[in-house]
């Protein structure tokens, strides 16, 4: 039982948190609802370039205005700190998201055009130019869109940017290991051949160093490129051409077979699901976050901080985050689609706690399907053949069909309908739907039994 959620499509929308201002895309129909991404507009970006980035096609930048409510039309007129809000639909394949599969201890995420990092969380995405930095004793590993898994090692700050075949890392300080990704630095840019494994390292004074312990790669530093093969290293000094190979120690057996797993993806792999509550599907108006607040509050006997809503549930998305009260408001001009959201408790200095996450979804075209089936009750125990399903429901319910028969609703909301039963137990559905195509379905289960014969019946037959 329940409604049948409307297939809605999301459109684009700027978003500007706590000193921007909103700007809100309006809502568009297609089939299917679709999923969310953030891009955030970080200094030189444009429309143009935005389009060419995510949408494949630079000239497609006027589908971002159709989307978005812009106080000029010029494309060049955007300004950092500005949050789009895009369909992953329309995004090309390889752009959508990398995952943090695996991480020890502290590891921290930036978000493209932010200047905070914030504490990653196991299985989140990691969008376009998000950065990953690891700290003593930690490490993440990267799954990319096209399945090949980058190791970041300790004390390390790396840009993570997923591309449409070759995915590419920006190690600013430490090291990773990799076998496809493309590696760039400071002093060099580090490229793959078939089958390789390596290592790359950049120091503080901005040196890179490589070493290759399978296939082959190509280390390009000021405009000089060699060609690296297993076994063999090379050192690229800021603005300097790459030293000349030389011999490096493999690893060996049992540790080539351990980082070779470490950067395979296993066959059996799945993402670890987060528990969501589902709080249901609202009008906007509908969300009442500051009553959720209270009841929160009260439940767990702790300060209320601030809400936070995002359009994934590990929060790498934040779109919204101030008082419960102020944030209800704005949620009302939140294009149709699903959303997160987390209470986050006032605490001292320290560590960060949060609620339990919640999910919502908002759909404008979502209408109250009321039925009340009068009779027959559920589990009823019936001798004839037919049983007559008696109800009413509420007048925004254009079609109702029982056991697959049309069934004519009076003026006044009330049904009644013949319906046949055969020997045995049998459910019977009834389906309600509006004029738009949302559905309420609800079952009654009925027994028919054979009448018992009587005296007269036991002596002449019949």
């Amino acid at each position: 039982m329940g409604n049948r959620k409307q297939a809605i499509a999301l459109g684009f929308a700027f978003f500007a948190i706590l000193c921007v201002p909103f700007s809100f895309a309006k809502n568009e129909e297609k089939k299917g609802r679709g999923e969310l991404q953030m891009i955030r507009v970080i200094p030189g970006d444009t429309l143009h370039e935005i389009a060419r980035l995510y949408l494949k096609d630079p000239s497609r930048w006027p589908e971002l205005l159709k989307y978005n409510v812009l106080t000029s039309g010029d494309p060049n007129l955007i300004h950092p700190g500005d949050r789009l809000l895009v369909p992953v639909e329309e995004i090309k394949e390889s752009m959508r998201a990398a995952h943090l599969i695996e991480k020890t201890n502290r590891v921290e995420y930036r978000a493209r055009g932010e200047n905070v990092f914030r504490d990653a969380v196991l299985n989140q995405k990691i969008f376009f130019e998000d950065a990953i930095r690891t700290f003593a004793n930690s490490y993440a590993k990267i799954l990319f869109p096209t399945k090949e898994i980058t190791k970041i090692s300790p004390n390390a700050l790396a840009i993570i940017r997923p591309r449409e075949f070759k995915q590419e890392v920006n190690l600013i300080k430490g090291e990773i290991y990799a076998t496809k990704t493309k590696i760039l630095t400071n002093s060099a840019v580090i490229e793959p051949k078939e089958n390789s494994l390596f290592k790359a390292k950049v120091g503080d004074d901005k040196t890179t160093e490589v070493e290759v312990y399978d296939g082959k790669i190509d280390v390009t530093g000021a405009g000089k490129k060699i060609e690296l093969s297993k076994g063999f290293g090379s050192k690229i000094e800021l603005g300097k051409i790459p030293m000349s190979p030389s011999k490096v120690k493999l690893p060996d057996i049992k540790e080539m077979v351990k980082l070779k797993g470490d950067l395979t993806l296993p066959a059996s792999f799945q993402m670890n699901a987060i528990d969501i509550k589902k709080m249901g599907t609202f009008q906007p108006g509908e969300i009442k976050l500051s009553e959720d607040a209270k009841k929160e509050k009260k439940r767990k006997r702790k300060e209320i901080g601030k809400v936070e809503i995002s359009l994934d549930e590990y929060f790498s998305q934040i779109i919204l985050s101030g008082k419960p009260a102020d944030i209800e408001k704005k949620v009302k001009k939140l294009v149709d689609g699903r959303y997160f959201y987390r209470f986050k408790y006032r605490t001292g200095k320290g560590k960060s706690r949060y609620s339990e996450v919640r999910s919502f979804e908002i759909n404008r075209q979502k209408n109250s399907l009321n039925v009340v089936v009068l009779y027959p009750p559920d589990g009823v125990a019936v001798y004839d053949e037919f049983v007559e399903v008696k109800g009413s429901v509420s007048k925004n319910i254009a079609k109702l069909y029982i056991d697959s028969t049309d069934t004519e609703i009076a003026e006044d909301g009330t049904f009644s309908q013949l319906i046949y039963l055969p020997m045995g137990p049998h459910e019977i559905e009834i389906i309600a739907s509006d004029r738009i195509g949302n559905r309420r379905i609800l079952t009654r289960k009925v027994v028919r039994k054979a009448r018992k014969k009587g005296f007269f019946h036991r002596l002449f037959g019949g």
